[in-house]
């Protein structure tokens, strides 16, 4: 199995007219991973990724494994927060939502923000 310190899944990206969108969504969900599961929570977790990256709404998914421990940041980039609501009622979502109640120490933090959509199209052009 691949190593996911170094897992970065393929990029989605769309091109916005500035009129159409003002902001977009990022999440940060961070989860730290029982030793026992690791590899369990690495399989779901390249499911997860690339699912999403799949989605039209998607922008962009980044993982990142912070050195210390078995924790995991994903940052998701969401083209607006009805998107990001509607992925979390998909299959592949509530799959992974079932493996990480089993895989995690704690319970997984999640904070979103939302960010002006110029920021993105002029970071992405």
């Amino acid at each position: 199995m691949e190593s996911l310190s170094s897992f970065s899944p393929s990029i989605s990206c769309q091109i916005f007219s500035p009129l159409s969108i003002q902001n977009i969504l990022l999440v940060q969900r961070q989860m730290r991973v029982t030793e026992d599961n690791l590899e369990e929570f690495q399989k779901a977790l390249k499911s997860y990724a690339d699912s999403t990256t799949n989605q039209s709404d998607n922008l962009h998914v980044s993982i990142q494994k912070l050195p210390e421990k078995s924790c995991y940041i994903i940052y998701e980039f969401w083209q607006d927060r009805i998107s990001w609501m509607s992925y979390l009622q998909s299959e592949a979502s509530k799959t992974f939502q079932r493996c990480i109640i089993d895989t995690l120490e704690d319970p997984e933090l999640v904070s979103t923000m939302l960010m002006p959509a110029s920021w993105w199209i002029m970071t992405n052009n």
